[in-house]
This record gives C-alpha cells, sequence and structure tokens, in this order.
C-alpha cells in the first residue's frame, strides 16, 4: 500500500476530498491505516504537482469523523510508458 494523502474534508453529499501526494488512477480502492476499504476513486482534479481526489465511500460506513484521517491506494502502475523499451529484441526484419 502507498500513502496518497490526507482527507481535507467530507462534501455534502457524503464524499471524500483528498489532497494527494500523487496522481492515481481512476476506481482505484482506497483504504485506511487499519486496511479497511474506505470507498473508490471517482475524480482527480487541481494542480499536477498535488492534486486532489475525490472519494466515493464504499459500504455502510460513517465518514463523519474522516477529516484528517490517512487514506491510502495499492501500489502504481507505470501506466505502460516503459514497455517494449530497451529489451533488445525489436529488431527490424531482413536487416543485419
Amino acid at each position: 500500500m502507498r500513502f496518497l494523502g490526507n482527507v481535507q474534508e467530507v462534501t455534502v453529499d457524503g464524499k471524500l476530498v483528498v489532497r494527494a501526494v500523487l496522481t492515481p488512477k481512476l476506481r482505484a480502492k482506497v483504504w485506511d491505516n487499519r486496511k479497511r476499504t474506505v470507498g473508490r476513486i471517482v475524480r482527480v482534479f487541481g494542480p499536477v504537482s498535488s492534486p486532489y481526489v475525490t472519494v466515493e465511500p464504499t459500504g455502510d460506513t460513517s465518514m463523519l469523523s474522516a477529516a484528517g484521517r490517512q487514506v491510502y491506494i495499492d501500489g502504481v502502475d507505470d501506466h505502460g510508458k516503459t514497455k517494449g523499451r530497451g529489451r533488445g529484441d525489436n529488431q527490424v526484419p531482413g536487416v543485419q
């Protein structure tokens, strides 16, 4: 698990706003420090260096005291940017 950030506030419709330290993928699961599922990421917005994330809570857990709580996500992927590079087997056919 990787640290996502701290919950800044709870919106009127019950969603959590988190000040993130990294940019996560949408629909990624979010956990608390006790490894209990808090919800899923539904929106990423704000500055690129430290974005805000909206988390939609799952289940019937009360989020009224969630402000200030630390939340976590699973590992972050490479997004496939290095896929196929540097393997040495990408030779052009017919060229020696």
